[in-house]
């Protein structure tokens, strides 16, 4: 059965990822992928699988995902990453949703997989409020952060019980290579909009110590282990970084 919603997706060299979550979504009305011109096979192989697929420059992950809602038909929205997939119960739920909405939008549970291993207490506890994921899109919009963007709504949300499942990070080298590149945006945004950025190595530790022990990571084992301390080193890169991006903007601002 169709449902009528259309699915964002915003991609750049997804050819592992894209072909898993578009058929987990093959019951929505409308697929919309907005490619940054990827150099795999993305776009063709989202094209194969039926979506309206648009190459557009990369301007922040908002403003993507902003387009890509503006180029969508139908009046619900649901925005997926290209490395998640939506599962059978929560296909379910926003059929009975979006046909009989309560609210303007819906959060969403979506799980940390770590190597193939659901991280059950850290990463996302199910005790946790969820993303906005489903919306309406005449009342909703993502902001402009350069990371972890979030939907702004105008009207109640609500809060669907079944899962996106998000497999973010398959290998331990693909973790690597988003630990730094998170870390940069985020240094960047907090350079940006934090009146104070606190001691790298306080921030290090405290995460590190809140998510071992206050969410009980440490009950998951090693995978989780290695996946937290993943996440402790990158706040202390990027707390590092945005105190040198503030002492260059500071001495710019100082010369003019």
């Amino acid at each position: 059965m169709t449902i009528p919603v259309s699915v964002v997706v915003i991609t750049k060299n997804e050819d592992r990822n894209i072909e898993r979550c578009l058929r987990s979504v093959g019951w929505a009305a409308e697929t919309v992928v907005v490619d940054a011109h990827s150099g795999d096979l993305t776009r063709e192989m989202a094209v194969a699988l039926g979506a309206h697929v648009v190459e557009r420059d990369w301007p922040g992950y908002g403003p993507q995902k902003n387009f890509g809602v503006g180029l969508t038909t139908n009046a619900w929205v649901l925005n997926v990453d290209a490395d998640e997939q939506v599962t059978p119960e929560l296909a379910a739920e926003i059929g009975q949703a979006v046909r009989n909405p309560q609210h303007k939008a819906y959060r969403v549970f979506i799980p940390t997989y770590f190597m193939g291993r659901p991280l059950k207490h850290y990463g996302r506890a199910p005790r946790d409020p969820g993303h906005i994921r489903l919306f309406q899109k005449d009342f909703a919009r993502f902001d402009n952060r350069l990371v972890h963007e979030v939907v702004d709504v105008d009207g109640s949300v609500g809060w669907l019980k079944g899962p996106i499942l998000h497999y973010s990070y398959p290998t331990v080298g693909t973790y690597w290579r988003k630990i730094h590149y998170y870390a940069d945006l985020e240094a960047h945004e907090r350079a940006a909009r934090w009146p104070k950025l606190g001691n790298r190595w306080v921030r290090c530790f405290g995460k590190l110590g809140w998510m071992l022990g206050v969410r009980r990571g440490i009950l998951d084992g090693p995978s989780a282990w290695l996946w937290i301390a993943g996440q402790a080193y990158q706040d202390w890169l990027a707390t590092g970084e945005a105190a040198r991006i503030r002492r260059t903007m500071e001495a710019t601002r100082a010369r003019a």
